[in-house]
């Protein structure tokens, strides 16, 4: 049999590493400007314009190529079940990130993985092996710890955190279910749309008179969900899931230096064992699944080998 022969470039994964670090730091200031936004404007206005601001943004980038084939579709349902689900996850992540550290939001959206294996295991009947359990088991102890309930005086508003990931959970398996058959283009455009078309009621009942560095931190909060956009599919584009993804960690370092200097939030003892926990099995799991990947796909490669030995044989 004959190996592949697989060249590695150093500069294709640094390169990787860097737009996976990027995308890490526009997020942590996407936490930070959301915070921001809040402690002067409804949540509600705050979802619709961050929505809103990121559909215009678009808009450019959807008529190279021409519109029309950019956002041809025939699941416009599934493009609405997006979009609810999308600003649903939006509402209740501001909501509760406007109550709690910045800092305990961002270890907590890891959690969003326990659900998807969860939803993965109860509805599509995928094995829940070993791995699994230790990743659940031990990311929900750290999750428990940045909680600290029966510590101190439970925060309600950790229920709203956990709720987004749940509707961001079902919202990846939509983004999956298009990603078969629609461009890229109108996926995010008809995301946007339907955000904005239904927080835009809820905003207008809470709407407050906006500021200049209002519009302002709208525009950044935009570019940097952008930046996170581009910059985490660039990683993925030069260097393997399994190499890059674990620099996506570095977002807690981010946003834990900016909740500092912006809030003065300084989490306890307690959070910092639950973000290691986090991180660790996070990572744990992470190798597991890279590492079965590579086997299937080995497995894979030398059979589509082996068949045509035995064809060439059969020449």
């Amino acid at each position: 049999m004959h190996k592949e022969n697989v060249h590695f470039d150093p500069k294709k994964l640094l390169s990787g590493i860097i737009f996976m670090l990027m995308q890490a730091m526009a997020m942590s200031a996407v936490y930070v400007l959301t915070k921001t936004l809040t402690r002067s404007l409804h949540t509600h206005q705050v979802a619709f314009m961050y929505k809103f601001a990121i559909l215009l943004a678009i808009l450019p980038w959807c008529f190279v190529g021409g519109i029309r084939k950019n956002l041809r579709t025939r699941k416009i349902g599934m493009h609405v079940t997006r979009g609810t689900f999308s600003i649903m996850g939006s509402l209740c992540f501001f909501y509760g990130l406007s109550n709690i550290d910045v800092l305990d939001a961002a270890a907590i959206t890891y959690m969003e993985h326990i659900i998807i294996v969860l939803i993965g295991v109860m509805y599509f009947r995928e094995r829940l092996n070993a791995q699994k359990i230790v990743f659940i088991v031990v990311s929900f102890i750290g999750a428990l710890l940045v909680i600290q309930p029966g510590f101190k005086a439970f925060n309600k508003y950790y229920v709203y955190i956990f709720l987004a990931l749940i509707f961001w959970a079902i919202n990846n398996f939509a983004i999956k279910v298009l990603g078969r058959t629609e461009h890229t283009k109108a996926q995010l455009f008809y995301g946007m749309l339907i955000s904005s078309l239904l927080s835009f009621p809820l905003a207008l009942h809470e709407w407050r008179d906006l500021q200049w560095w209002h519009f302002k931190f709208i525009a950044g909060l935009a570019l940097c969900y952008l930046v996170h956009l581009v910059a985490f599919f660039k990683a993925f584009k030069y260097a393997d899931i399994s190499t890059v993804m674990p620099f996506d960690y570095s977002r807690l370092i981010f946003t834990g230096v900016l909740g500092y200097l912006v809030f003065g939030e300084l989490p306890d003892e307690f959070s910092y064992i639950g973000y290691c926990l986090i991180v660790l099995s996070g990572l744990y799991f992470m190798q597991h699944e890279a590492r079965r990947l590579r086997i299937a796909s080995k497995k894979l490669q030398d059979d589509r080998l082996l068949e045509l030995e035995s064809k060439y044989e059969q020449v």
